[in-house]
């Protein structure tokens, strides 16, 4: 399949159990996005952004509530404690 910028595309289906699938549509009504192959894929593109810094060594990861103030941090030299989290 090729889209409309001439981009190849490839068409892949998922199979989700019911809590998976109720995350996924849970994301998909937060996000705005158009549909939910939009949220996997932006999903995707931020663990790979997660995953290229691991691999520069870095360990933590911080979150900031701009209205609060208030900021939280995930620590961890595996991104699989941060998703744990």
């Amino acid at each position: 399949l090729d889209n409309e910028m001439g981009t190849k595309m490839r068409k892949v289906g998922f199979t989700f159990n019911e809590a998976s699938l109720k995350s996924l549509d849970d994301m998909w009504a937060r996000s705005g996005l158009p549909d939910r192959a939009a949220v996997v894929k932006q999903s995707l593109q931020i663990l790979q952004a997660l995953q290229t810094q691991e691999a520069q060594g870095y360990t933590q990861v911080s979150v900031r509530n701009p209205e609060t103030g208030e900021e939280r941090f995930y620590n961890g030299s595996s991104l699989d404690h941060f998703l744990r989290n």
